[in-house]
């Protein structure tokens, strides 16, 4: 029955003295708008990101080295041991045996000087698998050139990409346009490629001899890694070629992807234990051990949003305990009457937290407008450059509803521990004291 009553009186003074709360129902509304739109965008750019590491870079969902020192063990690239043939069959073994493999690309890192059009400069790359990348890239980023033909396309097995700005140094005509991921149904955008006649020379210094060795690649394409300082001296070439450069079977790393619905870590669990039991000296990470830059812009994105939604909180906290305070200690002689009616201490803080709680309904509107925010710009197509980026990425935002029912949850407990502020001061009183005071 009380709840009965409670549910009613509450309702009731909320239409009665609901003017008084105007100003903190739009202050609500807005924080819960300001921080849907907020955290979908955080949202958005953190699922890019992930993207770009696991199959723009085609690094997948894990990655196989050899660390030969700690620091090793936390920076990709960083001192790694190579992996020779009998151990890649070892490797290649552990992974056919195991079902969440989908697609396995071997990479070589390689770098040295690179020549051509009467220019040197340093370079630094690898080759790779190339049908296994294109597996791992998948239909949206198969096709990584914004001039001439991927790996996958080249008519010629000496065909090598170039980095943007390592190319525009070859004297090549590079496009001003960047690498943008493609969409469903989309077509890729075909440039022609125009470089000097003749092709470039790369010069290694290749493993165990320690003698120069140098090759001479064509490009066949011109692609874009996203960042201006790998494009600086970025060459992607077949592994076959690069191994030939190396005068070495080996490569640097297995990149792995699993298959739709497998659990990462339960997978990298396993492959260990194999790793483990067959005695191979080779460590399993997950695509986030070895993405130091997807961190990086995790921990500004999501500090900002915390920032925010710790003055979203203060903000609302603040305003409702002001609602409150002007709200009911007007309403003093109200209470006063209730308590001697014979209603408890309780039952009257518990009928004020109601009252506060029912204008979380503010919550709505600011959903509401969140979700057009939302609908707004994923709809509009927008693009920005981001600092250091060498091409444009969407501007968009994910839909977040555990973040709009956490918003809806979290005010209505912001606005009941608000309403037990002040009635704790108005409890206090004695109800004579109460009633008497005009």
């Amino acid at each position: 029955m009380n709840s009965g009553i409670l549910l009613s009186l509450s309702l009731r003074n909320v239409l009665r003295h609901g003017r008084r709360s105007v100003g903190t129902l739009i202050v609500m509304a807005v924080s819960v708008l300001s921080l849907g739109v907020l955290f979908g965008y955080v949202q958005a750019n953190l699922s890019l990101t992930r993207d770009a590491f696991m199959r723009w870079g085609a690094r997948g969902h894990l990655v196989i080295e050899r660390p030969a020192s700690p620091l090793a063990q936390l920076f990709e690239g960083a001192a790694q041991k190579p992996i020779d043939l009998s151990m890649q069959r070892e490797i290649g073994a552990v992974l056919a045996g195991d079902a969440a493999p989908e697609a396995v690309a071997r990479v070589l890192r390689i770098s040295g000087m690179v020549s051509g059009a009467n220019v040197t400069t340093v370079f630094a790359g690898l080759g790779e698998d190339v049908a296994a990348t294109r597996q791992i890239k998948g239909p949206a980023y198969e096709y990584d050139v914004v001039a001439g033909r991927p790996l996958w396309m080249a008519p010629r097995p000496d065909d090598a990409l170039l980095g943007q700005g390592l190319a525009g140094v070859l004297g090549c005509k590079v496009p001003s346009a960047g690498f943008a991921p493609l969409r469903p149904g989309e077509q890729p955008t075909q440039r022609e490629l125009a470089c000097p006649p003749g092709p470039a020379q790369l010069s290694v210094v290749t493993e165990g001899t320690g003698h120069v060795n140098a090759i001479y690649v064509r490009p066949g394409g011109i692609i874009d890694w996203g960042i201006r300082e790998v494009n600086e001296r970025l060459v992607v070439l077949p592994l076959a070629t690069a191994q030939r450069m190396m005068n070495s079977d080996h490569v640097s790393a297995f990149h792995v992807l699993l298959r739709d619905g497998e659990d990462m870590r339960a997978a990298q669990r396993r492959i260990t234990a194999e790793f483990e039991r067959r005695q191979l000296d080779a460590h399993v990470f997950l695509w986030s051990d070895r993405a130091a830059f997807y961190w990086q812009v995790r921990g500004v994105l999501l500090s900002f949003f915390v920032f925010v939604l710790a003055i979203a909180m203060i903000v609302s906290f603040m305003s409702l305990l002001n609602a409150s305070y002007m709200n009911f200690m007007s309403r003093r002689r109200e209470f006063a009457t209730l308590r001697s009616f014979g209603y408890t201490r309780g039952f009257v803080m518990r009928l004020a937290a109601l009252e506060n709680a029912w204008l979380a309904i503010a919550a709505l509107p600011g959903i509401a407008g969140a979700l057009a925010v939302t609908a707004v710009v994923r709809s509009a197509g927008w693009m920005w450059t981001p600092p250091g980026s060498s091409n444009a990425v969407p501007v968009t935002i994910e839909w977040v509803p555990h973040v709009y029912l956490a918003s809806m949850i979290g005010l209505v407990l912001l606005a009941m521990l608000a309403s037990l502020i002040p009635l704790r001061r108005i409890l206090a009183m004695p109800i004579r004291s109460a009633l008497a005071d005009a």
